[in-house]
């Protein structure tokens, strides 16, 4: 690795509630990061900032992060600075994927706060100490909330998501007597056997709109429908507490949508799920809006664009799905088996190896 090389940095940034949506803390985090580089003499080449992420949770996405990984590997930095180390990451195995991309150019980690460089001896050992201690204060704070969760719901304290519920004003203390109309008006209508996409059509031409001002789509009703808060109750665990706030409606009610809309458990479906070559990728030459392929029990399978509650899909163009699938077929043979195709490929390769 060259001089050079060795001193461009990127600076990682995080955080995992970003409320105001301003960025201020991440920018703080960068400030800092900045700071430390030049009195260290190093170059930011770049900056990673994921927004509204957590680094403790297993199945959270961290583009960024992933970002600075590639960046690291392919030598395109020498290292990477961070405010604190819980920045970076909450878990050990995070860790340990970052250490395993210094490896590949001798990249190291350093810490705006913390007396870490992992070019130091001590370095490493630092960084998985204080990885450790990040990950119990996670641990410590996720039970301090499912335990503050708990007497809230106990004492039947009205939700706390931050958004508002369609029917009630924010904090459910206000019912919206026009909006609670449309919910038990569609609640009459799922007693009656009518289908969700029929209703949400139906609202979409009335132009009913969500709380965000958006086409209220069938999946959307239905988790508001199921929420036990438009019985007046919250739930914890499958029980269910008595509310503060004004019910739209009957406990009895709630329970029977649920029993309408969610299927029971054990109850297998007339047939299994089928996936096709192109689902979601075909579009529509009227509309642009992606096109779906169904079972048709005994007829000609389409791609069609089907008109949906909420979506943009114009509704009127079907294709015939083998058509399409052995013409996108013959093409990708075509293209693997094209010389310009296979040099451009090794070409790439070539390149990433070196």
């Amino acid at each position: 690795m060259t001089t050079e090389t060795a001193t461009r940095i990127g600076i990682y940034a995080r955080i995992s509630d970003d409320k105001d949506g301003q960025q201020t803390a991440t920018a703080r985090q960068t400030q800092d990061a900045r700071a430390l580089a030049e009195r260290r003499g190093w170059e930011v080449a770049d900056t990673f900032e994921d927004i509204d992420i957590s680094a403790f949770k297993l199945k959270a996405k961290r583009p960024e992060f992933e970002r600075m990984l590639v960046a690291l590997r392919a030598g395109e930095i020498g290292g990477v600075v961070v405010w604190k180390l819980d920045r970076l990451t909450r878990q050990q195995r995070d860790l340990v994927r970052v250490m395993e991309a210094c490896e590949t150019h001798k990249a190291f980690i350093a810490s705006v706060m913390e007396p870490i460089d992992t070019r130091e001896s001590y370095g490493q050992f630092v960084a998985e100490l204080l990885v450790a201690q990040a990950r119990m204060e996670s641990a410590n704070t996720s039970a301090r909330l499912r335990r503050k969760a708990r007497e809230l719901s106990e004492q039947g304290a009205p939700p706390t998501n931050g958004k508002r519920c369609f029917g009630y004003e924010q904090g459910y203390l206000t019912m919206i007597t026009e909006e609670a109309a449309i919910l038990r008006e569609v609640r009459d209508r799922v007693f009656a056997g009518e289908s969700m996409r029929a209703i949400c059509f139906d609202l979409e031409e009335r132009g009913v709109r969500s709380p965000q001002g958006n086409a209220i789509r069938d999946n959307i009703l239905k988790r508001t429908l199921l929420s036990p808060s438009l019985a007046g109750q919250r739930e914890l665990d499958g029980v269910r507490h008595p509310g503060s706030w004004p019910a739209i409606f009957t406990p009895e009610e709630s329970l029977r949508l649920r029993s309408i809309l969610v299927r029971r458990p054990g109850v297998r479906r007339e047939a299994p799920a089928r996936s096709y070559l192109l689902n979601g990728l075909v579009r529509c030459g009227r509309c642009g809006g992606r096109m779906r392929s169904h079972r048709h029990a005994g007829g000609v399978r389409r791609y069609i664009c089907e008109r949906r509650p909420g979506y943009l899909n114009c509704g009127s163009m079907s294709v015939r799905a083998d058509d399409v699938e052995d013409l996108i077929r013959r093409m990708l043979i075509a293209a693997v088996d094209d010389g310009g195709l296979r040099d451009a490929i090794l070409s790439q390769d070539a390149h990433d190896d070196g």
